[in-house]
C-alpha cells in the first residue's frame, strides 16, 4: 500500500474537520430568506449532479450504474444523513444560532460509537472511551456560553438530528465506496429535500425578490465546499476510518464554528472557548492515537486488492 493510500483517508477527515465547522455559519446565512428543505434540496441536488457529471467526463473508464439493492442502500443512507440529519439541522437553525447548533451537535460522537458497538457487537476501546468523555467536558464547558438562547423545541429537533446524523454514519459503513457514492447519494437526498420542501408547503414562503446576496453566497459555499468538497471527503472518510476516528469530527466542528463566530461576528474570546477547545483537542488526539492501529487496519483492507479471486 503507497503512503498516498495510507494518508488519503486522513486527509479526507482534516477536510471534515475544517470545512463542515464552516457549514454552520453559511446555512444560518442561507436560510435567512429561503426555506429550510428547499435550500438543502437545492443544495445536494446540485452538488450531485455537478460531481456525477464531473466524475462521467473526467474518468476514463465511465463509472458504472449502481445496481438496485446498492440504489436502496444509497436511499437509504440520503435519508437518514441528509434528510433528516441535515435537513432537520437547517430548519432548527431558522430559529437557533450557528454556533449553538453546532455545540447542540456536538453528541453526535456519542451516538455513532454507542450505534457502531451496538452493530459490531464489541465494546468502544479505553481511549475510545476517555476521549469521548473529555470531549464532552469540552463541549459542555463551550456550551455553557451560549446554551441559553436555544429555543427547547428546536433544540430537540437538533438531537433528533444528530441521532438520525450518527445512525446514517454508523449504517453506511457496511456499504461498499464507489467513486459515485457520494455523488449518488447527494442527488438522491437533494430530492428527498425537494419533495418534503413541496409537501410542508415551503414553496408559499418564496420570495425571489426577497432573497439575500448572503444567502445566496451561502448557498453557493455550501454547494462548493459543504457538499462537493466535505461530504465526498465524509463518505470517504466513514467508510475507511475506524468510527471512532471519524467521529472526532463532531467534536471539531463546534470548535471551528465557534473560532468563526469570534473571527466574523466579533464575539468574545472567553475562558470557556479556551477552556473548553483545548480539552475537544486533547480528546480528538487520544481518540485517534488509540484508534492509529484500527485505522491502518482499515485503510489496508480497503485499498489492496482482493486476492482470493485472483
Amino acid at each position: 500500500m503507497t503512503r498516498w493510500n495510507r494518508a488519503l483517508p486522513w486527509i479526507a477527515l482534516v477536510v471534515v474537520y475544517l470545512v463542515w465547522g464552516s457549514t454552520y455559519l453559511g446555512i444560518r446565512v442561507a436560510v435567512e430568506t429561503i426555506p429550510p428543505y428547499l435550500m438543502t434540496g437545492v443544495r445536494y441536488f446540485v452538488a450531485g449532479s455537478l460531481m456525477f457529471a464531473l466524475q462521467w467526463v473526467v474518468t476514463k473508464g465511465k463509472p458504472a450504474l449502481p445496481s438496485r439493492a446498492e440504489l436502496v442502500r444509497i436511499a437509504i443512507v440520503a435519508v437518514l444523513l441528509l434528510v433528516l440529519g441535515n435537513g432537520l439541522l437547517c430548519v432548527a437553525e431558522t430559529r437557533v444560532e450557528s454556533g449553538t447548533a453546532a455545540l447542540l451537535l456536538a453528541g453526535t460522537p456519542i451516538w455513532m460509537l454507542l450505534l457502531d458497538a451496538l452493530r459490531s457487537r464489541t465494546a468502544p476501546s479505553g481511549a475510545a472511551i476517555s476521549g469521548l468523555v473529555l470531549g464532552t467536558a469540552g463541549i459542555a464547558i463551550l456550551v455553557g456560553k451560549s446554551a441559553g438562547h436555544s429555543d427547547v423545541l428546536f433544540a430537540g429537533i437538533i438531537l433528533i438530528a444528530s441521532i438520525s446524523w450518527a445512525a446514517g454514519s454508523v449504517y453506511a459503513r457496511g456499504n461498499d465506496y464507489q467513486p459515485t457514492t457520494a455523488a449518488l447519494e447527494m442527488t438522491a437526498g437533494g430530492l428527498f429535500c425537494l419533495v418534503v420542501g413541496l409537501v410542508t408547503g415551503e414553496t408559499a414562503h418564496v420570495k425571489i425578490a426577497a432573497i439575500s446576496g448572503p444567502s445566496l453566497w451561502g448557498m453557493v459555499w455550501l454547494i462548493t465546499a459543504g457538499a462537493m468538497l466535505g461530504y465526498s471527503a465524509f463518505a470517504y472518510a466513514v467508510r475507511t476510518l475506524p468510527t471512532a476516528t471519524v467521529a472526532t469530527y463532531g467534536y471539531v466542528n463546534p470548535v471551528v464554528a465557534v473560532i468563526l463566530g469570534t473571527l466574523i461576528l466579533h464575539e468574545p474570546v472567553t475562558w470557556r472557548i479556551l477552556a473548553g477547545g483545548a480539552a475537544v483537542i486533547a480528546s480528538v488526539v487520544l481518540i485517534l492515537l488509540g484508534n492509529r492501529k484500527l485505522a491502518d487496519e482499515e485503510v489496508l483492507k480497503l485499498t489492496q486488492p482482493d486476492r482470493s479471486t485472483s
